[in-house]
């Protein structure tokens, strides 16, 4: 019998799996990997203080790494369905940055970031193999935190908008982060929802949605997420996903556009799925199961196509696993490439607001 599938849309999974094991954990690839999306987004933002949501942080290093694409830690906000998640979060930057602020003071350098970098290198504990990632780029020009800075963290359901919203503030955040959060929420059973929602994207309820009521059918987790986030983020905001998916979000567009990556900003990164991995057919009549009925969103559910547009849709190779060994290996002729695959979604313009 093949062993059950772990229970990955359920709080209690996560609160007993942090529990058992709080050591760092990264899901699908390294921290560095999302570097250049990070690099771009924030270059395209005007905002002079630019505020990041890192959602299902866990234990994963990236939340201390992220520390290197900003001037104040303070600009990190990590969320996270696991209380416990958070809490070892939230002790451990306070352990590893306490720590080498008092060594960067004793050595005469300025406590803050640059201390920080030099004698903790969280990146080194990021490694995938035993292979250790080398500082990036990011890293090496990052300016100066100020003094005992620390990022922000919180337990919220990304699927409950009074959660979100205690946690944290509408048309606040310039980028979300998100490496394989999305993998878990889709692994949620489809949602009910009420109608019409708590949260709109028209001025003025009409007759037809003013009776409360629920959704005749339920819907994908990704919807909800994404009308939340869209809630949160900024217009032009970008939302950076690390998913295993080659179809991940069932309400953007199927294609991947045509302009290579940072192509204005001279980086470089594929712009095309590998010739084996195609985007499925459109016109399958089952392609289109996770779209949200008609009937649902003139109910009052905002749609999150009209929130979110896709900008770039980039496969990056999986790090390739290693061979058996031993008396049980056995001789393999071909092992087939993975894909990873990164997703960068921008928020629209079209405004939402909160229900009275």
């Amino acid at each position: 019998m093949p062993p059950k599938v772990p229970s990955f849309g359920s709080q209690e999974y996560w609160d007993k799996r942090f529990t058992a094991d709080s050591n760092p954990f990264e899901w699908l690839e390294v921290p560095t990997v999302l570097d250049q999306y990070l690099v771009d987004a924030l270059s395209a933002t005007s905002d002079a203080n630019p505020q990041l949501l890192h959602i299902g942080c866990g234990t994963s290093l990236l939340s201390y790494h992220l520390r290197a694409h900003v001037k104040d830690p303070a600009q990190i906000h990590n969320l996270d369905y696991s209380e416990v998640a958070v809490e070892i979060g939230r002790k451990r930057e306070v352990d590893i940055y306490k720590e080498h602020i008092v060594l960067g003071e004793g050595r005469g350098e300025k406590a803050g970031h640059g201390a920080i970098l030099h004698d903790a290198e969280p990146e080194k504990l990021a490694s995938s193999g035993g292979r250790v990632e080398e500082a990036s780029e990011a890293q090496q020009r990052a300016s100066l935190a100020p003094e005992h800075s620390y990022m922000r963290w919180s337990a919220a359901d990304l699927l409950d908008p009074s959660s979100i919203l205690k946690a944290c503030q509408p048309s606040s955040y310039s980028l979300i982060v998100d490496k394989s959060t999305c993998d878990s929420i889709a692994c949620s059973d489809d949602l009910y929802v009420p109608l019409p929602y708590p949260i709109s994207a028209i001025t003025q309820d009409s007759a037809a949605i003013a009776m409360k009521t629920e959704s005749p059918e339920p819907i994908h987790p990704l919807h909800i997420m994404a009308v939340h986030l869209a809630l949160v983020a900024k217009p032009k905001a970008r939302w950076i996903c690390l998913s295993y998916s080659l179809d991940r979000f069932p309400f953007l567009s199927k294609s991947p556009p045509k302009v290579p990556y940072g192509a204005e900003t001279g980086t470089t990164a594929p712009s095309t799925l590998p010739a084996e991995e195609e985007d499925p057919d459109d016109s399958d009549p089952e392609y289109d199961l996770d779209d949200i009925p008609e009937n649902i969103i003139e109910g009052g559910f905002p749609n999150p196509s009209l929130l979110w547009k896709l900008a770039g849709k980039y496969p990056i190779e999986a790090p390739a696993a290693e061979p058996p060994s031993g008396h049980n290996a056995t001789a393999t002729i071909h092992r087939p490439k993975i894909w990873h695959f990164i997703y960068v979604l921008e928020r629209t313009d079209v405004k939402l607001h909160i229900r009275n």
